[in-house]
């Protein structure tokens, strides 16, 4: 009865051990046919899905529904990048003399490596010059130091200047108005007093106003008035002239009389006294008179000839009143226009100051950075590969001459990879230097790039195909990218902004290429890539789980079975 049990049992344990291997091979199968099929779905998006509008997996994002409408595709063949290592140390006259040469077309070098030895006394000359002309570039940087602080007084005496007199503008405005304005009343006065006074000595001289003046008629008529009367008297008295006058003889027309009383001549001659002194009145007017119109006519004259230049000094102060007057109206409104642009224009001179300032100080740094890049460069003698790569040229030879910014030698840059690339000439208007693209690996999956250069020159195998070579500058790990490779660059494509579907806002991953180039992407999300790796994890730990409950079983048998039968160690026993 107990054999019957045992076999019963072990042949349960049997059934189910196979079950379960059965059950856990179909589990694992699974999740290896999904992870193979999501892994070529990342790598290989194909351009006719893409072009289909279907959908694309793109930095691990799962783009649906793509308008390619404005995109530009085309195919081309990776290349290797080539660097040109030149020696960058600048404003350097002197050559350096090459020595020895360590490598040779096809070896490979190292970053560090021995590339050119040089002769001893070249590197002390260059080094002598590049030491000149740092200390030249140190003077002239103190040198601009001090000439920068002049600078900014200078501009903050300007400034200060300019707003003074922005404020005394007005003042000064009027003032000048105001002395041509007295200049020109002054010219106006000065003539017309010239011509009142040339009036009055012509109605003076024609009227006869200086004879009434000096009174030379009513003189002349007292003087022959009283000479009538002293004539007719001496006649009547019977007086000599001669005893009138007090001369010895008498004579004359008047007569004589020889028996005139002594009062008689004496009133004669008083009378005659008298009639004298009306002569001179007389004669003293008459001479004022002529004195007075002869000088009148001298005076007339005179201002009748200074006319013409009073007219002309008139006419002078007018304009220099209307140019003076407009020249002052455009000083106070340059003077007006220099205060208000006083701070610009300080803020503008202090710029100007500081770039001189900087342009020393760069040129000082610069020669520092130099003689640096001289010292760590060739200092010693040697110069050293700046990078890694297989060599493809060498530009030097022994004997020959280094100089600032000559090629030494060409080698290949594996970190570099490049997609040359013909676009169609009506295409090639959109596609511009600098413009992000897509390359497309059908091998290691998607890469991003940038275009670094377009041919000007079109080249065209009918008249219906004229085509432009660009060039595109992968970025990235393109270890994965092998030199050759046919590749496909996609033009005018934005992919930036889109989330995986499923993925909320709030929960966006971040995007990330693998080293094979397949997009990845790490979420916290549960986005679409998020539950399939979910769901896969969770058919592993049930396929685990089940695993292990039917181990656990199939020893729980084996258990009952070696205690019924007793062939265990105590069993036994």
């Amino acid at each position: 009865m107990k054999i019957k049990e045992f076999c019963v049992r072990l042949r349960k344990r049997i059934i189910i051990t196979v079950i379960s291997a059965v059950v856990v091979l179909g589990i694992v199968g699974g999740a290896v046919y999904y992870f193979l099929l999501r892994d070529a779905g990342d790598g290989d998006a194909s351009f006719a899905s893409i072009g289909a509008g279907i959908s694309m997996s793109a930095g691990g994002s799962s783009v649906t529904s793509l308008d390619l409408s404005d995109a530009v595709t085309a195919s081309g063949v990776t290349s290797v990048g080539m660097t040109q290592e030149a020696w960058e140390v600048e404003n350097l006259s002197n050559i350096l003399s090459v020595e020895e040469v360590y490598i040779s077309s096809g070896d490979e070098v190292a970053e560090g490596d021995l590339v050119l030895k040089l002769t001893e006394d070249s590197v002390e000359e260059a080094r002598e010059t590049l030491e000149t002309l740092l200390r030249e570039a140190e003077l002239a940087y103190r040198t601009g130091v001090i000439e920068y602080q002049q600078s900014l007084i200078t501009a903050e005496y300007d400034r200060d200047l300019a707003l003074a007199n922005g404020s005394y503008a007005q003042t000064a405005y009027d003032n000048t108005v105001a002395s041509l304005t007295s200049s020109v009343e002054r010219a106006q006065e000065a003539l017309d007093e010239a011509e009142e006074q040339i009036a009055e000595y012509e109605e003076m001289i024609a009227s006869g106003d200086y004879y009434s003046y000096y009174q030379v008629g009513e003189l002349k008529a007292l003087y022959d008035d009283n000479r009538a009367l002293l004539t007719q008297l001496v006649e009547e008295l019977g007086v000599e002239w001669s005893q009138v006058t007090g001369g010895g003889s008498s004579g004359g027309s008047m007569g004589s009389s020889g028996g005139a009383s002594s009062d008689a001549v004496m009133v004669c001659q008083e009378l005659y006294t008298v009639l004298e002194q009306n002569e001179k009145d007389y004669e003293e007017a008459l001479a004022n008179y002529e004195d007075a119109v002869a000088n009148a006519e001298l005076n007339l004259q005179s201002l009748q000839l200074s006319l013409s230049s009073l007219k002309e000094e008139l006419a002078q102060a007018q304009e220099n009143y209307d140019t003076q007057v407009l020249q002052a109206q455009l000083t106070y409104e340059s003077t007006m226009a220099s205060a208000e642009r006083a701070e610009s224009d300080y803020e503008t001179a202090v710029e100007a100051a500081e770039s001189e300032y900087e342009s020393l100080l760069d040129d000082y740094e610069d020669a520092q950075e130099n003689l640096e890049l001289f010292e760590s460069t060739v200092g010693d003698g040697y110069y050293r590969a700046q990078g890694s790569g297989s060599v493809l040229s060498v530009t030097l030879r022994a004997n020959q001459y280094l100089s600032s910014d000559s090629v030494v030698f060409v080698y290949s840059n594996t970190e570099e990879m490049t997609v040359t690339v013909s676009v169609d000439q009506a295409d090639i208007a959109s596609v511009s230097v600098g413009e992000s693209v897509y390359v497309q690996s059908s091998e290691s999956g998607l890469y991003s790039g940038t275009v670094t250069g377009i041919n000007p020159v079109s080249s065209s195998s009918s008249r219906s195909s004229v085509t432009y070579e660009v060039t595109v500058t992968l970025s990235g790990d393109v270890q994965n990218l092998s030199t050759n490779e046919t590749v496909s660059v996609i033009f005018g494509l934005d992919l930036t902004g889109m989330d995986s579907a499923g993925t909320d806002d709030g929960e966006k991953g971040a995007d990330r290429m693998d080293a094979d180039g397949a997009s990845r992407t790490d979420r916290g999300g549960t986005g679409a890539g998020g539950s399939s790796e979910t769901e896969s994890g969770q058919a592993d730990a049930n396929a685990e789980s089940e695993g292990t409950g039917t181990v656990d079983t199939v020893d729980t048998v084996e258990a009952e079975s070696d205690a019924a039968t007793g062939t265990g160690e105590g069993g036994q026993q």
